[in-house]
């Protein structure tokens, strides 16, 4: 940073136009200040790497003039000619305003010229040997400790609510005596360990999650070594399962009437809406400079959902309007944050949102999301592997209790709320869908979010039976808030299996191989077992071949390895009869099957979901290795 700090009798100064176009908002008119240190100021590049410790030198430096010329009179004055190698205008206007609220908190009387105008001004230098002075200095280094996940000491109140509706009041202190823990059953079992971690935090253990062994062992997502932390390669089946969960969104989101968009990865921090967005995600942008603009990668699908829909005509008759979008999105979370498939910096977000004319029809909306979200948890983890947290405004929450009780009863989830005071963010309401993994964590997969703000700060409005323009209740629901972690949560729900005695596996419909089929004898079984593939692909299931030449127990093995849910071994005697010899992973039992009685078995155990064909060739004998 460079400043140069006059001492002067006075400074007149006057916007004239402006300079950028994210040039604050001022009355053009001749301001006078008398008896002042004018500090001109030029925030460069090398600040952006720490703004906090940009700020804390700005305010060290001008403090230290301050006290020598004897004045509390102060003008910050931005003033880009000091430097060629200047900072980003947001980040600019942002280290000069929090450093003139800082001044004033300790008593100075602080004026700041505005950002991004051209002004014309006058000043009278006083003439000492103080009266002029520049420095350049770097932002100051500090040790910051990493940051901890708050644990609710920005709620002001705790309520477990039961499935049947009853309310228990509980602190941070007494959580544990709560009578709510007499009840049976994992959905409780669950509920405690949630709630322990969101008000205690979650003690993770020293190994790493199980879901990164099981990724890797599946081949299914693997680290990039090529690319930054947090950002993995998929192969081909864990691209089948990342499509099979794509298509199952979009059947909700069709299915709840939504549209699809797509909007583009890159966005300019000149335009202010934009810039809004970026709100708390700022320290995890991925931006650079191309020539006078600063550009950003997507943090959530918001920053291009907005502006499309602000330009989107819609009238109260066809309210409630909903879209949808498959957004990419990238966030630099901290390095030490970052664990296997959980937490990325490169991850597919599915949000849909719904536009909204009165509160009425908001939560008429609310209610179908949540049983959609309910719906997706019970397909993608498992009943009973999941809780429901909620957020809310203390005042929202008490207009709105027998409202919210009665969704709680009727959904049969025992819930957890947070309350605070004020809005801290854009929601009045909210709600987590948490899948409960094998370590004790929790990881939220779906939410759905009662916005007032949004429609109203970036004009996104609808017509009334008046004619006039209304801004929109925005309900958020990211179905996916990351399929990733998703991915991460079903890994997981297969170590709670294995914890339980039971055998590790992909849900049915996720699998990659549904059935897989060996032949004892490759010579003289593989022709029978290609045409047995083949009627049972005609049902849409996805079949694979074992004809490696391996003994058949080191093939059944593999398969086992693989999570296979359906073993066939095929030779004579199922070429000679009309039953298979079924190894059923799911019961891990065996048993004989007709080919119909399998059939059945599967389409009614995979009804209504996607299906999509093998992701790799149908013999194994073609096949790469992608982890050896």
């Amino acid at each position: 940073m460079r400043i140069l700090t006059i001492h002067a009798d006075y400074l007149k100064f006057e916007p004239k136009k402006k300079a950028l176009k994210t040039a604050e908002d001022v009355e053009k008119k001749v301001q006078e200040i008398k008896e002042c240190l004018v500090i001109f100021t030029a925030v460069e590049k090398k600040d952006e790497a720490n703004k906090d410790g940009a700020v804390e030198s700005y305010l060290s430096q001008i403090r230290d003039v301050a006290e020598q010329v004897k004045t509390k009179n102060l003008v910050l004055y931005p003033y880009a000619h000091l430097s060629s190698d200047l900072a980003m205008p947001e980040m600019a206007v942002s280290v000069m305003k929090e450093a003139e609220a800082k001044l004033k908190e300790e008593g100075f009387k602080v004026i700041r010229a505005p950002f991004g105008w051209y002004k014309s001004f006058e000043i009278s230098c006083k003439g000492h040997p103080l009266s002029e002075l520049s420095r350049e200095f770097g932002p100051e280094e500090q040790k910051k400790a990493p940051k901890e996940r708050k644990k609710g000491s920005e709620f002001s109140k705790f309520l477990i609510i039961g499935k049947d509706g009853k309310k228990y009041a509980v602190t941070k202190e007494n959580w544990q005596d709560c009578l709510v823990w007499k009840e049976k059953g994992e959905l409780y079992e669950r509920l405690k360990v949630f709630v322990s971690n969101e008000l205690e935090g979650h003690q993770s253990e020293a190994k790493k999650p199980k879901h990164i062994e099981y990724m890797r062992r599946l081949e299914l997502v693997d680290y990039c070594p090529e690319s930054d932390v947090g950002h993995f390669k998929w192969f081909s089946n864990g691209l089948l399962i990342k499509d099979l969960i794509l298509a199952f969104q979009e059947k909700l989101a069709k299915g709840f009437g939504a549209f699809k968009i797509a909007n583009p990865l890159l966005y300019r921090l000149s335009v202010p809406d934009i810039n809004k967005l970026l709100g708390e995600f700022h320290e995890k942008d991925y931006s650079w400079r191309e020539g006078s603009e600063t550009l950003i990668l997507r943090f959530a699908s918001d920053p291009g959902a907005f502006p499309f829909m602000q330009k989107v005509m819609f009238s109260h008759k066809i309210m409630p309007i909903k879209e949808y979008e498959e957004a990419i999105c990238f966030r630099k979370e901290q390095r030490g944050e970052l664990v296997g498939l959980r937490r990325v910096r490169n991850f597919t977000m599915t949000d849909v949102h719904a536009f909204c004319k009165d509160e009425s029809q908001s939560k008429e909306e609310f209610e179908k999301l949540c049983f959609i979200c309910q719906d997706l948890m019970n397909s993608i983890i498992s009943k009973g592997r999941w809780v429901l947290g909620w957020e809310a405004v203390e005042e929202f929450y008490e207009k709105n209790e027998e409202w919210l009780i009665k969704l709680i009863k009727a959904m049969g989830v025992p819930s957890f709320f947070k309350l605070m005071k004020e809005r801290g963010h854009y929601y009045s309401l909210k709600n987590e869908f948490q899948s409960i993994e094998a370590d004790g964590a929790n990881s939220q997969i779906s939410t759905v979010q009662f916005d007032v703000v949004n429609g109203e700060r970036f004009n996104i409005n609808y017509v009334a039976e008046d004619g006039k323009k209304y801004p929109c209740i925005i309900l958020h629901c990211s179905t996916f808030g990351s399929i990733e972690r998703t991915l991460c949560s079903i890994l997981e729900n297969a170590a709670n299996d294995e914890k339980e005695g039971l055998l590790p596996m992909l849900p049915l419909w996720l699998s990659p191989t549904q059935i897989r089929i060996i032949p004892v004898s490759v010579d003289n079984h593989l022709n029978f077992s290609l045409q047995l593939a083949k009627k049972l692909e005609e049902e849409n299931i996805r079949v694979d071949i074992d004809d490696r030449q391996e003994t058949v127990g080191k093939r059944i093995m593999n398969a086992e390895e693989k999570w296979v849910p359906y073993i066939l071994v095929v030779g004579e005697k199922e070429m000679n009869s009309q039953k298979l010899t079924v190894r059923i992973r799911a019961i891990n039992k065996q048993k004989e099957m007709a080919k119909e009685e399998l059939t059945m078995e599967i389409k009614e155990k995979t009804k209504d979901m996607p299906f999509k064909s093998l992701a790799l060739h149908q013999l194994l004998s073609k096949r790469p290795i992608f982890i050896g």
